[in-house]
């Protein structure tokens, strides 16, 4: 009897060591680039103001401005922001998102750093943060527009998270050429 437990033990241990291995989080990181005919300033503008998100990424279905705070020269808002997943439209989740918008001190250079904390089932959370550059496009006119994002996904659904997070910028891309 007491054999039988050890082994249901030794089981059951290797089972979380498992599931510890292929669900533990890990930072992964990306990058965007495009580029469109508008000044700058017009495409931070266009960008920075939430309302406009949709536009660019149909997966968001609504919004909440928490908190504002700031100036031209630094603007902070806090949002929450619901969303479906692209690949399995059935699955919500809820960003806990924090901005930061501010023109650098070089003319016509802008940046957007955003933090989010992007909740599955209200209690599994994964962190992400991104740094949007809005700059002059030298060969073409217009804006050069780019987008680094680090995020956290566990190692088990990597593909899925990059999937998503690919399948969403690009859409997001593609929308803001058009736009401009």
């Amino acid at each position: 009897m007491m054999r039988n437990n050890r082994k249901n033990n030794v089981k059951i241990l290797l089972g979380a060591v498992v599931l510890y291995l292929l669900f533990r989080t890990k930072w992964y990181s990306t990058s965007f680039r495009t580029s469109v005919s508008e000044n700058p300033h017009q495409v931070w503008e266009f960008v920075s103001d939430l309302s406009n998100a949709r536009l660019l990424n149909p997966s968001i279905y609504d919004f909440d401005i928490l908190h504002e705070k700031g100036n031209y020269e630094h603007w902070e808002f806090t949002a929450v922001i619901y969303e479906t997943m692209s690949f399995i439209p059935m699955l919500t989740n809820v960003n806990y998102a924090n901005y930061i918008l501010k023109p650098s001190t070089s003319k016509d250079h802008f940046k957007i750093l955003s933090n989010y904390q992007t909740c599955f089932f209200k209690y599994a959370c994964l962190y992400s943060k991104s740094e949007m550059t809005f700059t002059p496009d030298e060969l073409h006119g217009g804006t050069e527009f780019q987008e680094v994002i680090d995020y956290q996904c566990p190692l088990a659904l990597n593909w899925l998270c990059s999937a998503e997070v690919d399948h969403q910028r690009n859409e997001w891309m593609s929308r803001l050429k058009k736009q401009f």
